[in-house]
């Protein structure tokens, strides 16, 4: 089954459905048709701004001086590159300059699409509930090994709705333990047969036609959700043209995306999550992330089912329902939490997916031309897919500095005087209009560091803008990888600082001995400068990189629990004690008491009022704090299955509660 191509948007939709069904059985092809009624007309009189039935969207607060910083500093940022463009370009050194000025005008195209996407935010409360409506779970699978995959679907099976959700385990590994386990579980399981096409569009496409659910909750392998994900959803689907809800991705483990902070939700995507989606949900253009969303399964049959043409089906597909008049909502409570990548080397494999996959929708779909989206949502649409061109940007702002160092080029012709009073006036507002704007989910250091690490990756993908070879769909990899593998990707951050630095070395020589190439004294103040501070960048982006290693077998979450021990069997009393950190495989656990490593241990616990009794052996002691770390024994599966689903619940900690209602988004709350 392939999706609507773009050229077919403007054609009617056919009212039968073509499927090619398989048997779970027999694996053999047959061929059917499921007979769907034509989706109506695109509405009239539904202004951008309007919710799906055409009331005005609730929107957060207006802040007024927000947007007089962002409109201050688009105003200082435009007279500075009319500037550029008019007056410091050289003939002699436009090999230089005029990569640098593209550079400059695309980073001011970046912040005034962001300043679009972020200038107001809706803040959507939880909808009342609708029974009746027939709702499933999908969990498409590879690859994902059973300590990824089994939390997923333990969390599906506690997913509430009226009537109950069925769970289905899409596996396109076709795996024996898979089957097994969802027979163990209660959940429903569903291979296709080869050859199998398209990775997990086609595995998705194929399992449409043998669920005849409404509502479908898709998660990935690696993304757990709460029970209230369908509770808090359903109820925008009395709209009838609304065809998905996305909610925010958060990760339960810390990983390169995750910065230093105390906010156990703050990452790497928290600004496009909690500000940008809210941002493009004003204007009817928040999209479908792959997860973590309810799509209605009418509305995935009016456009051929989810898109294939392209290795970023979610974002596809939404702008193909866009563009067919369907609607969507973004609800900003958190409904699932996902397995982050572990280090540098997953976190680019899965960046460069989705810039390659972003930069063949700009070649085969693009926004500016599909017939069907308004002029605002074209903008959104183009500015997502346009975002990945940040790593060129920045490749060429990186470089600049130690080619002008080292060959003594200046890449703009000005006075001193006339420099600074155009260009610092964009250096200072533009960063603040960014942080105002970004409302608590950005911070320059680790942008930089992320922006960084991302740039070769980025600019890598490009290559996909003018190809039409087929793009393989790369899996990230799932889970702790291997502890002593250095990424290699941390070569290029680590050269870049060793050229930059020389190149600082040789024109402060060049200064002092009048070496070939000697740049005016401004120029090489300033030019050493940004080389100096874009070197200490990228030192700490590579290091910050090595430092991610995961030894355990999976996450440990946060937890505060009591506990009883002992060390001897069958030993009384127990010593009372306290557990930090816990998942199925082992825990940390704090006494007053010192513990002989490599010896074995029995702690009891209660979890949900379930008294759990587990063996296990003390495979670490902690310097100077009685905290140990404890490896169980092997553990039945209903023990496992327990202790999974408590932490799930609790996944960063007791203290955050993801299972009540929240009226506005975290971006809001921080901003208020």
């Amino acid at each position: 089954m392939t999706h609507a191509s773009a050229s077919r948007v403007t054609r009617p939709i056919q009212p039968h459905f073509p499927i090619f069904e398989s048997s779970p059985r027999d694996g053999r092809l047959r061929y059917t048709t499921v007979h769907w009624e034509p989706a109506p007309a695109r509405l009239k009189g539904v202004d951008a701004g309007a919710d799906p039935c055409g009331v005005s969207l609730p929107l957060e607060s207006r802040h007024r001086s927000r947007q007089l910083i962002a409109s201050a500093a688009l105003i200082a940022g435009a007279a500075y590159l009319l500037w550029r463009w008019l007056f410091t370009l050289s003939i002699e050194t436009l090999w230089l300059g005029l990569p640098l000025i593209a550079a400059e005008t695309w980073a001011l195209i970046a912040v005034s699409s962001f300043v679009f996407e972020a200038w107001r935010l809706t803040a959507r409360p939880v909808p009342d509930y609708l029974p009746g409506r027939r709702t499933a779970v999908l969990i498409p699978t590879y690859n994902e090994p059973i300590e990824v995959l089994r939390p997923t679907v333990l969390g599906a099976l506690t997913v509430r709705a009226d009537p109950a959700p069925q769970v289905w385990v899409l596996d396109d590994g076709d795996r024996r333990w898979v089957a097994a386990m969802c027979d163990q579980l209660g959940a429903r399981y569903l291979a296709r047969p080869s050859p199998r096409l398209h990775a997990k569009a086609g595995n998705l496409n194929h399992a449409l036609g043998h669920i005849d659910a409404d509502l479908l909750l898709i998660v990935d392998a690696d993304h757990v959700p709460l029970p209230h994900a369908f509770e808090h959803t359903i109820g925008y689907f009395d709209d009838p043209r609304l065809a998905f809800v996305q909610s925010p991705q958060v990760f339960f483990n810390r990983g390169f995306q995750h910065p230093k902070s105390d906010d156990p939700l703050l990452n790497e995507q928290s600004l496009f999550y909690d500000v940008i989606c809210p941002g493009k949900d004003r204007n009817n253009a928040a999209f479908w992330c792959g997860s973590s969303a309810v799509l209605r399964r009418e509305a995935l049959h009016s456009i051929g089912g989810v898109a294939t043409d392209t290795v970023v089906e979610d974002a596809h597909t939404a702008m193909l329902l866009h563009a067919h008049g369907w609607r969507s909502a973004y609800h900003s409570e958190v409904l699932a939490v996902g397995l982050a990548p572990e280090d540098v080397t997953a976190f680019l494999i899965q960046r460069g997916r989705w810039a390659r996959g972003c930069y063949q929708l700009l070649r085969k779909s693009n926004p500016l031309s599909l017939p069907g989206l308004t002029l605002r949502q074209r903008v959104h649409y183009l500015a997502s897919l346009l975002h990945y061109l940040d790593g060129p940007q920045r490749l060429i702002s990186l470089l600049v500095p130690p080619l002008a160092l080292l060959t003594g080029t200046m890449p703009l012709v000005t006075t001193p005087a006339l420099y600074l009073a155009l260009f610092l006036p964009q250096l200072v507002l533009i960063p603040l209009a960014s942080r105002a704007m970004a409302r608590g989910r950005y911070r320059f250091a680790d942008g930089e560091r992320w922006g960084i690490v991302r740039a070769i990756t980025y600019t890598k993908a490009a290559k996909a803008l003018f190809s039409n070879k087929p793009i393989a769909f790369a899996v990230t990899p799932k889970g702790t990888q291997d502890a002593n593998a250095k990424p290699t990707i941390l070569k290029a951050p680590i050269l870049y600082a060793a050229i930059a630095l020389g190149s600082v070395v040789y024109q402060t020589a060049a200064q002092l001995i009048h070496l070939p190439g000697e740049l005016p004294i401004f120029a090489f103040g300033i030019t050493a400068t940004w080389a100096l501070v874009t070197t200490v960048f990228a030192t700490s982006t590579a290091l910050a990189a090595a430092r991610i290693r995961h030894r355990r077998q999976s996450h440990r979450f946060p937890v505060s629990l009591q506990a009883r021990y002992t060390i001897a069997p069958n030993a009384l009393p127990l010593t009372p004690a306290a557990i930090t950190d816990l998942n199925s495989f082992g825990l940390a656990l704090t006494t007053h008491h010192n513990l002989p490593t490599n010896g074995p241990i029995t702690i009891h616990l209660s979890l949900d009022n379930q008294a759990l009794h587990l063996t296990g052996t003390i495979v670490r002691a902690a310097p100077h704090t009685n905290t140990y770390g404890i490896a169980f024994d092997p553990l039945p599966d209903a023990t496992q299955d327990t202790i999974a689903r408590w932490c799930f619940r609790h996944p960063f900690g007791q203290s955050h509660d993801l299972n009540r209602p929240q009226e506005q988004s975290r971006g809001q709350r921080q901003a208020a």
